[in-house]
Order: structure tokens, then sequence, then C-alpha cells
């Protein structure tokens, strides 16, 4: 990488140029050599490399050997929950939820929140993650809301804070077999500091934030409505889970004498603003809905087949014509923050429940990851397009493992992993560079990680989840 000379008048603020361009644009241009030219935190240019003049430039990113991509989308994700990683293996989505993350949920300190965020946006954006979804209600009072979206900031990654509202227990809770979920405020409570939150919050920053009511099936019907009348009232999207355990669907049909699916439409509080978590137990008539309405859904391969809860009927919602993104699901249950992960194992699961290997292809997957998160987070990103956000991963593939690369779809979903990500530019800004993330100090982020997670493990006795002898 280098600079531009300072008597020179630059017309672009920063050029990556030489390597593979996939744009992903309309065309699905793929250029080699390519350029794309960066003004500001927008892409100006994309062309062949010797039709941008590098010269021009203010700074010089050679990306020879390198397949140059738009910035990965993470449409699902719990970045504190790095504070609780590898722990809790073999236990079901309930039990996990209710004897491990409920209790560190209620345990964990301000700073320690800030701390596992840190590390796994660190850890994503390494990887080639520009824009993080981040579900945080670890624990979900305003000011740690605050302090995750400042968290994600500091290390440069864009994104929008879910905030995991809980609200009033509801009547379907009383169907569990066992343990509780958290309680912290009334769903009056929950609604106004949303609204406070959202009044204040800028339009200008890079992390935006969203209602995130935890779960349909662990909140009360208006702390959902609200959400959604929060959301469409302030312009935002809104996040929940829905469906993502067998049992989900069963109990509120128990409490309410339908689906949460059915509930929503018939309330009139799905549409564009609407993004579900994982969405696996659903009617093929619930897909249709899903499409007709144009709610996203965030499909998280890695998270579901590790917690053995399902898999989501992908092939079908992009038959219907679903706007659907991909999800690492958090450290916790996703372990790496690596999309590439992620995208192999969208394929993989796919073909295998199949019996057929060309039910889904890598391109398919590759477009679900980039127009499908851009679509579902509503932000300019996905495209490598004059006008767009400039959020770019650049993709070393002369490594042994992604050598001979003669299939670019192929070789960026099955070989690729995060660790051959070598530059990241979020909003024309180089946040990774050689590899390294060049905005915080990436031992000391390490470090005060590691320091939070031995204190709550002390006051939690989390070594209990750890299996060891």
């Amino acid at each position: 990488m280098r600079s531009h000379p300072e008597s020179a008048q630059p017309r672009y603020d920063l050029v990556l140029t030489g390597g593979r361009v996939v744009t992903l644009d309309g065309d699905r241009r793929v250029i080699e050599p390519g350029a794309v030219a960066v003004s500001g935190d927008r892409i100006v240019a994309v062309d062949a490399a010797d039709r941008v003049d590098a010269a021009a430039a203010n700074r010089v990113v050679d990306c020879r050997g390198a397949v140059v991509l738009p910035g990965f989308v993470d449409c699902h994700s719990h970045l504190a929950q790095m504070l609780i990683k590898s722990l809790g293996e073999g236990l079901t989505t309930w039990d996990w939820l209710s004897t491990l993350t409920f209790p560190v949920t209620d345990a964990v300190r301000r700073d320690e929140v800030v701390a596992g965020t840190r590390l796994a946006a660190l850890e994503a954006v390494r990887a080639g993650i520009t824009c993080v979804v981040d579900n945080q209600y670890m624990p979900p009072d305003p000011e740690t809301t605050v302090a995750v979206a400042g968290a994600m900031e500091s290390v440069g990654i864009r994104g929008a804070v879910a905030r995991g509202m809980t609200g009033t227990s509801p009547p379907a809770m009383a169907f569990r077999k066992s343990g509780s979920r958290p309680n912290y405020y009334s769903t009056g409570e929950e609604l106004a500091i949303m609204a406070d939150l959202l009044a204040g919050w800028s339009g200008d920053r890079l992390v935006a934030l969203w209602p995130g009511p935890l779960n349909i099936a662990f909140n009360d019907q208006e702390l959902i409505e609200g959400s959604v009348e929060l959301a469409r009232r302030f312009g935002t999207k809104w996040q929940t889970h829905c469906c993502e355990s067998k049992g989900d669907p069963v109990v509120y049909q128990r409490a309410y004498g339908t689906t949460p699916i059915a509930w929503l439409h018939r309330e009139g509080l799905l549409g564009p603003e609407t993004t579900l978590a994982h969405a696996i137990w659903v009617t093929p008539e619930e897909v249709t809905v899903l499409a007709e309405t144009g709610a996203a859904v965030a499909h998280n391969a890695v998270s579901n087949a590790y917690l053995g809860v399902g898999t989501m009927p992908l092939l079908e919602m992009l038959d219907a014509g679903a706007l659907v993104g991909l999800g690492t699901d958090g450290p916790a249950v996703g372990h790496r923050q690596d999309p590439f992960e992620v995208m192999k194992q969208t394929v993989l699961v796919h073909r295998a429940l199949a019996v057929d290997p060309s039910v889904i292809t890598s391109e398919t997957v590759l477009e679900t990851a980039m127009l499908g998160g851009a679509g579902f987070t509503g932000f300019d990103v996905g495209v490598l397009a004059p006008g767009r956000l400039a959020d770019l991963a650049v993709v070393d593939v002369t490594a042994p493992n992604c050598v001979p690369s003669r299939n670019t779809m192929t070789t960026i979903v099955n070989s690729v992993t995060g660790s051959d990500v070598r530059t990241v530019v979020v909003g024309g800004r180089v946040v990774v560079e050689d590899a390294r993330c060049v905005t915080v100090d990436e031992q000391e982020v390490i470090t005060e990680a590691e320091r939070a997670v031995a204190n709550l493990s002390d006051r939690v006795g989390l070594d209990r989840f750890s299996h060891r002898s």
C-alpha cells in the first residue's frame, strides 16, 4: 500500500487495483485485472485496472494475486457472547439459554460486555465482515446498548445494534418445562426506553439502532406490536428470533392458538422493516407469506447445526422470492466469525439434505450473503458499483488452500477462509491492512477480553460448562 505524493492533486482517496474484482452488479461482472476507486465513503469507479488512474489516488492498494469483494454482512450475531465461547456444548437450545446464557446476562458487567464485543468485532472485520447486526441483550439497559454500539464503531465495523428487549413475561412462558428468561423492564418501560434511544440516535453514526424484542416465543405480543410501531415510526428495521427450535411454534400455539408467523401476518406486523433470525420451523404457507410481505430472514447454518435445532428451508424461501441473508449467530454457537465458513456450510447442508449437489450453487450462496445481506439491513452495501458505500474485502488467493483458482465463485465459497483476508475497507476507511486491524491495538483487545472472561467466570462459575475433568 502506498500514498500519493503530497504535491499532486488526487482525484480519488483510495484505489484498489490489480486484483480480480467480483462486482455482484446487475451484470455480475468479474473484472481481471480490475480496480475500484473510492472518494469519501463511496465507490466512484469500478473498471479494468488500466482504465482507472491509480496515480490519481491519494492511496493505492496493490491487489495482485487477490480477489476484491464487497464486504460481508453478518445478518445475525451476538458479539458479547464471545465471553461464553466454547461453553455448553451438547446442551439443547433452551437449556443452553436458561442455564448458561441467561444467568450470564444477569451477572455480566458493562465493561465485560464491551470487551467481549470488541474482540468479536475485531475477529469479524479481520475475516472480511464489514457489517454486523448485533442482537444485544447482555444486558439490555440503555447505557450498555450505547456502549456496545460504541465498541463496534471503535473497531471500525458498520452495523446495527438490535436491542434485545424482554418485557413482561408472556403466557407462552408458562408452557416451558423448566427455566426462565431475564426480566429487566416491563413491556411499557422497554418501549419507552427504546423510543428515547431512537429519538436521540444520529443517522450519521456507523452503527444504527433497531428494536430487538428477544424472541417472539419469549415476549408478550404487546412488546412485538410496540417494536414494529417504533421501527415504522423511526424508519428503521426490527429483529427477533423466530421459530428457531421445534418447540417454539408448539408453545406459541398452546398459548395463543396460532403460530408466530401466522399471528404476525394477521396483525399486519410483517413488512420490509421485519428481520427474523432463523425461521426454521415454518410451514410452506408461511414461507409464501414471508416472501409476499417483504420480511427478511437470517439463515444461520453453522449455529443451527451446532445446536442441532434443524435447518431453515432455504431453497424453498429462495424459490418463493423471500429475502434471505446469512448470519454467524455469534461466537458462542457460531464459534468463528468467518463468513466463508458460513457460506460453505450453507452449501454443504442443503446439498446433503436434498441428496443432490446441483440444488444450490456457490454463486447463489455468495449472492445470498452479499445481496441478501444488503437487502436485509437496508444499507447501501453488497455490490461494487459507483455510488455504493465503499465496504470491501481483499482476499489473498495465492495460499495453498486457494490454488489453483479456476472458478472464482467456487474458490471463494469453498476454499477461502477468513484468515485469507488481507485488506478490509469500511466506508472508504482502511480498517484491516496486511491482515491486521489498524483501528485498535489487537493485543490490548485480546487481553481485555481474557480479563473479562476470567472475572465473569469467577463470579458465575462458568467452569462447570467447560466439561473439564
